[in-house]
């Protein structure tokens, strides 16, 4: 029976440091598989001491350890992204990257089909974006419900004839939809990402190659029953993708996504398939506030975007749009604490990217909004029309310029979470390295 099962969920919008917590605590526990919920979108970081990185998406982030990947129902796989970052992973020395890989028979398979409806649907959206990472991973998730006989699932990766067949109704499907576009419908600047999708549409040719790549990867995946990667003994590690604060339910409409990224759900998915050992919950959160593109960012600071992200790989692009930075904000991370059940959900929270705090010698923390010269406190009721009119109330920690600054960045975090959440820290990370992880 496996002993521990530890769940990392990102408590803010994403890009939250996941991939370092994840690396650094599959080595602390000695865990034997990484299990990936989600979808395959992310950018998991890893920086090594040797100087090897690396940004996994599908892959699990003890892949440098050699520990396994199990991709579980709960997780949207690319079939044709796996095949990239496979071949990403040989040339930083995964040679084996297959041979660490496996996935639940039924997991829901996105296509470049669902990345062009993704990207159509938001540039039609014009100057109101939803905001994307315009991977498909969304609409995959979405069309399984929906419609599932248009679903590619892991279990048919072997079957071309049937992968051909479902992806030509994928594409006939995203015809109807989006096919009709024209220059006038989107913006000026959109042109042209809707002349490349239109196209890629419009290619007959190209179903036969994308069912050729996919069933490629059908060849080297191994399919595997959740209940026999989480019964055995050891301790596994959850890696999930998104945040708390775009969830499809709880998370501020309409910038959320598609998924539900709620730990209940995982602590579900492990019940169902027969684990019964201890579920041990960390939340993960930057020392502040950081989103792409459009979505509530009420301490948003143009001017900190360049103090805090100076060596950041998290850079703008056409569908997540421009990244903001902002001071942390406590009421953010009370909305998601109150979107999972509370603080008492939770063991601990992991706080990361304090790098460029200790260097910039300030730690800014939003504590509370006012509006209409009222004040508003933690865990009030938030939505995304309030967002947009409150003025964050701002608490500055300076940090003392001597040797002992990160002794006193520890028991100001202690502080700050314990007092208002309740909530106690078990990870500070000063740096991109496992080394640079310290545990409390």
């Amino acid at each position: 029976m496996a002993e521990k099962a530890y769940v990392i969920t990102d408590l803010g919008p994403g890009d939250g440091g996941k991939g370092g917590v994840v690396e650094a605590i599959t080595e602390k526990v000695r865990a034997r598989v990484v299990v990936k919920e989600g979808g395959a979108q992310g950018s998991h970081g890893v920086v090594l001491s040797d100087g090897r990185k690396f940004n996994f998406s599908q892959w699990g982030c003890g892949t440098f350890q050699g520990v396994p990947t199990y991709i579980s129902s709960r997780f949207v796989m690319s079939p044709i992204g796996l095949l990239n970052e496979a071949d990403a992973l040989g040339k930083v020395g995964i040679t084996n990257a297959f041979e660490l890989l496996s996935a639940a028979p039924d997991c829901v398979c996105a296509t470049p089909y669902h990345q062009v409806w993704s990207q159509l649907y938001e540039i039609s959206l014009k100057d109101r974006p939803h905001g994307t990472v315009g991977t498909g991973v969304g609409k995959a998730w979405q069309l399984a419900t929906a419609e599932p006989e248009l679903t590619i699932r892991s279990e048919m990766l072997t079957d071309r004839d049937k992968v051909r067949n479902i992806l030509e109704k994928q594409r006939n499907f995203v015809c109807d939809m989006y096919g009709h576009l024209t220059r006038d419908d989107v913006l000026p600047q959109d042109i042209p990402y809707l002349t490349r999708n239109l196209s890629a549409l419009a290619n007959d040719f190209a179903v036969d190659d994308i069912a050729d790549r996919i069933c490629l990867v059908g060849r080297n995946l191994r399919i595997q029953e959740m209940r026999d990667v989480v019964r055995p003994a050891g301790n596994i590690v959850v890696e999930r993708s998104h945040g708390v604060l775009t969830d499809a339910e709880t998370g501020f409409k309409p910038h959320v996504s598609s998924l539900r990224t709620l730990p209940i759900f995982t602590r579900r998915l492990l019940a169902y398939h027969g684990f019964s050992g201890k579920v041990v919950n960390l939340g993960v959160h930057r020392a502040y506030e950081i989103r792409h593109g459009a979505g509530p960012i009420p301490t948003e600071d143009a001017a900190l975007r360049e103090l805090l992200l100076p060596h950041s790989h998290k850079d703008s692009n056409r569908w997540q749009g421009d990244v903001r930075v902002g001071a942390l904000d406590l009421m953010l991370l009370a909305h998601a604490l109150s979107a999972c059940d509370g603080s008492i959900q939770f063991d601990g929270i992991c706080l990361t990217w304090f790098d460029q705090i200790l260097l910039n010698g300030i730690w800014n923390v939003c504590s509370a909004y006012s509006i209409n010269r009222n004040i508003i406190l933690p865990f009030t009721k938030l939505d995304t029309r309030m967002l947009g009119l409150v003025k964050p109330l701002l608490t500055q920690y300076g940090l003392p310029t001597r040797e002992n600054n990160k002794e006193f960045l520890l028991e100001t975090c202690k502080e700050v979470f314990e007092s208002t959440f309740n909530l106690p820290v078990k990870l500070i990370s000063f740096g991109p390295c496992r080394e640079d992880k310290q545990f409390l």
